[in-house]
């Protein structure tokens, strides 16, 4: 793990589906304060405590690239050689932006396949 922390990012709060507590992608948790964290951490489902932000993890991505910079965050993903970029639908400039094509291009060098997620729209860039 990165010697990182997430400071006033809460992005993957809004970002990821929590099954556990019916909570769907896109939508703010409800027990996320935003900018400051997870008001139960102590208690939070499976879900949210085996999420692993790439920003977090790797020390090598930019500092610009940390999620609540860019609107997007990367995550690991179930299918092999791929990995998902979750963009926040109520940033529509965000998936064009310069930052976010960087990260693709980024993570492209990495992974064959990226699935970009952005609410109910959803695209797959290959290698």
């Amino acid at each position: 793990m990165a010697d990182r922390n997430c400071g006033e990012c809460t992005l993957c709060c809004k970002l990821m589906g929590v099954p556990e507590l019916k909570k769907p992608s896109a939508k703010w948790c409800v027990s996320c304060d935003q900018g400051k964290g997870c008001t139960v951490y102590e208690e939070r489902p499976p879900s949210c405590r085996n999420f692993q932000c790439f920003w977090l993890m790797d020390e090598n991505f930019p500092d610009e690239f940390r999620p609540d910079r860019i609107n997007a965050l990367a995550a690991f993903n179930d299918v092999k050689d791929s990995c998902v970029l979750h963009v926040d639908p109520a940033k529509p400039r965000a998936m064009s932006s310069p930052k976010v094509n960087a990260l693709i291009d980024a993570l492209l060098k990495s992974y064959a396949k990226v699935f970009v997620l952005s609410g109910k729209e959803s695209a797959l860039i290959q290698r």
